[in-house]
Order: structure tokens, then C-alpha cells, then sequence
């Protein structure tokens, strides 16, 4: 395609592409024709939705594809656009297009996952006589903040939990392993710690070889097609692993998650997605495993009001981050409502995904995308970082299309 337009689709004063939910979305698309070209009309397409989609198959043989699909944004605007049944002669050369959008305040979180995505593109059209469309896209993030401070229940409170296990019954039944597992607080921000406290006491005459912290996601995956189903996938975003506690003895253990940059917890699309802290205990000979598990909440914007203990907890000095010592470039100031310095971050381990539909029409190029999440940066009392007032942001750089 090598007299295929050159396109490119950037966003002002915005490097990465991310936007909050009820945000203006400002950009331009430059485009270089080498050529005469005929068209119907040259567009722009900016979509949201939510797509899922499995395979399972059973014991008789039969394989099942379980899909689902959630719109949340449709908005298409006209760059030229031919009001009779002939084509516009476009001449060679540049031209460039300015567009604006008023995001929905709704809109949910990018993500995207094992068996699907909630996904928001910008896709260049060039409608063609006789001919199929071409097209160009690029994805952007839309992060909708969740305030901590407005769940409930409260999530500035301690919370406890404890499991007791004993081991066989009757005349043989053993003193109990308790296991007992705290949190100074159940909501975070991207950028905080998680302080988790484990104490053990081993009455039984089972010797625990191994303890396993984690910080944990759920993600869940929702059919609508060929009817609802649910499938649960689980990764590990943090893990420590810790000694044993031997037979009629008893251990503590005191470890620190750094919360990565995720999105925020959200069960209200066909993507659900959940953390939890999670802390097992490996018994010798058992194949069973008692655990504990504790869910959290991570949000976008921080509890308010906590108590020296809860501060001191989720702030480790070794990991501070004021913003007098990070770039000014870095800080995003479109969103007046966020003031808490932060970056826009991957999250760890993700690969860019091709976002290129099989269903589409002949392409252009596409950019491969991975969604960014704000992490947060704090003093040492665990509050906002105070910066320059006129943090600077990066001009746009233009996502140029593949070479053709």
C-alpha cells in the first residue's frame, strides 16, 4: 500500500494518551495524501465497549464459545464528507483536522485481559467509491476515578480475620492452627502500601512448612451468549514468601504490598475486576492448605482523615517519591479534581496487545496498546506532594502509522 495516505492521530497535552471519564478529549489528525485520492467522505470514529469471549469445551465433545459485548461510547465526526452520489477528488499533500469530545462521566476503566477487554479507539475512515474502506486507529485509556471516601461500608477502618483449622476428629482430633491476618485500612491508591500482619499459633501436630503473602486480582469474564456464564481468572500481583511454624508453635510476620498501577475495583460491566490480600499456610502432608483471604478496594482518589497508624503504615520512607524530585514533564494537569502528583504507568507484566479487529476493513496501520493507570506519589505524612503550580505537561507526539 504504498500510495496509501500517511495518517496520524494525536491528543493535545496529553503524552499517553489518558483521559478521565467526563473529560474533554481534544486531539488532531494529520493526514498526508502522496497521491490524488477519491473519496465518499474521510472520518473520524471514536468508540468505547466492553467484549469478552471464551471457548469450553465439555465431555461429549461439544465446544461452546461463550461471547458478550458492552457499547458505552459511539461518536463519529466528518472531516469531508460528499453531499451527492460523487466522489470528492482529495489532492495530494497535508491537511489536518481538529476534533472534540465531552467524554460520559460512565464510562469505565481500559483494561484489557486474558478473555477481553473494555477498549477505546480513535479510528481514521476513508470512505472509497467502489473500493474497500481504509482505515487507521490507535487506542487511548479512559480511567473513571473512584473516591475511597465514598464506599460503603468505610474503608478507613482496621479490619481482622481469622481461621481456625484442627486436624481430624474424634479422640484424634488436634489443638487448633489459628491463623489470624490484619490490615490497617481496606482501601488504596495505586502507589500507597499495603501493611499486613499474620500471626500464627500451631496447637495441632502439624508442622506448616511454608507461609504465602499475596496481593491478588480477580478478574471475572461475563457471557451474555449463548447465555451467562462466568469465568474467573486470578493473578498474583505481589507475593512474599515466609518460613514455617513448627509443631505446637507460633510465628508474625509483618510485610508491606506496594499497590501497582492497576485499574480501579469495578463490578458493574461484563469485566469485573477485584483484589484481595491473601495468606496461606502450606501444612506437611496435607494437600489441603488453610487460608485466608481479605478483600481491598483500590481507587483513584486516597482516604481521607486516617490515623498516625494508618499513615505510617501505607508510607514507607525507603519508597518515597516527593515531586520535587520528579520530572515536571511527567505531571498530568488537564483534570483540576486530581491534584495528587502521579504518573501514568503499565501495569506490571502486561504486553501490548494488537488492537486490529478481524472484522474490520482493510487497514492502514494500528499502534499496539497497553493501558496506563495513575500512580500516586506521597511525602512522608502520607498526603498529597505539593508541586511547582505550573506543572508542565509534554506536547503530543504523533503516533505515525506503520511504514506501508
Amino acid at each position: 500500500m504504498a500510495n496509501a495516505p500517511v495518517c496520524t492521530i494525536s491528543f493535545d497535552d496529553n503524552f499517553h494518551g489518558v483521559f478521565f471519564a467526563g473529560q474533554k478529549f481534544t486531539g488532531t489528525v494529520d493526514i498526508v495524501l502522496p497521491k490524488t485520492k477519491k473519496v465518499k467522505g474521510v472520518l473520524l470514529k471514536i468508540t468505547g465497549l466492553a467484549c469478552v469471549l471464551w471457548t469450553e469445551t465439555y465431555g461429549t465433545g461439544t465446544t461452546v464459545q461463550f461471547h458478550g459485548r458492552e457499547d458505552f461510547l459511539t461518536h463519529t465526526m466528518d472531516f469531508v464528507r460528499s453531499e451527492t452520489d460523487d466522489p470528492i477528488v482529495m489532492a495530494p499533500g497535508r491537511q489536518v483536522y481538529k476534533f472534540a469530545l465531552q467524554l460520559p462521566n460512565t464510562l469505565p476503566t481500559s483494561f484489557e485481559g486474558d478473555y477481553g477487554y473494555i477498549r477505546y479507539t480513535a479510528r481514521v475512515i476513508f470512505e472509497r467509491p467502489w473500493k474497500f474502506n481504509l482505515s487507521y486507529k490507535i487506542a487511548f485509556t479512559v480511567v473513571n476515578q473512584l473516591n475511597l471516601n465514598t464506599v460503603a461500608p468505610p474503608l478507613n477502618v482496621p479490619v481482622a480475620q481469622e481461621h481456625i483449622k484442627r486436624f481430624f476428629c474424634g479422640p484424634c482430633r488436634s489443638e487448633p492452627l489459628a491463623i489470624n491476618v490484619m490490615l490497617p485500612m481496606t482501601g488504596y491508591v495505586p502507589g500507597q502500601f499495603i501493611l499486613v500482619k499474620v500471626d500464627i499459633s500451631n496447637g495441632s501436630n502439624k508442622c506448616i512448612v511454608e507461609v504465602k503473602l499475596k496481593l491478588r486480582r480477580q478478574v471475572q469474564y461475563r457471557s451474555k451468549t449463548p447465555y451467562e456464564q462466568v469465568k474467573s481468572v486470578y493473578s498474583t500481583l505481589a507475593k512474599y514468601q515466609c518460613s514455617g511454624v513448627d509443631v505446637k508453635g507460633s510465628a508474625g510476620y509483618e510485610r508491606r504490598f506496594l499497590v501497582p498501577p492497576e485499574p480501579p475495583t469495578r463490578n458493574d460491566t461484563i469485566i469485573r475486576i477485584e483484589y484481595y490480600v491473601e495468606v496461606t499456610t502450606k501444612v506437611l502432608g496435607m494437600v489441603y492448605s488453610p487460608q485466608v483471604r481479605i478483600p481491598i478496594t483500590i481507587g483513584t482518589v486516597p482516604l481521607l482523615n486516617l490515623n498516625q497508624t494508618q499513615q505510617r503504615a501505607s508510607i514507607v520512607e525507603a519508597h518515597i517519591t516527593t515531586a520535587a524530585s520528579l520530572p515536571r514533564k511527567i505531571f498530568h494537569n488537564s483534570v483540576q479534581s486530581l491534584m495528587i502528583p502521579h504518573t501514568f504507568e503499565k501495569s506490571a507484566g502486561r504486553r501490548d496487545v494488537n488492537i486490529q479487529d478481524d472484522d474490520e476493513s482493510s487497514s492502514m496501520g494500528t499502534v499496539p496498546f497497553s493501558p496506563r493507570y495513575p500512580m500516586f506519589h506521597f511525602d512522608t505524612d502520607n498526603k498529597p506532594a505539593v508541586h511547582a503550580k505550573s506543572a508542565t505537561t509534554h506536547s503530543p507526539k504523533p503516533i505515525p502509522s506503520p511504514p506501508q
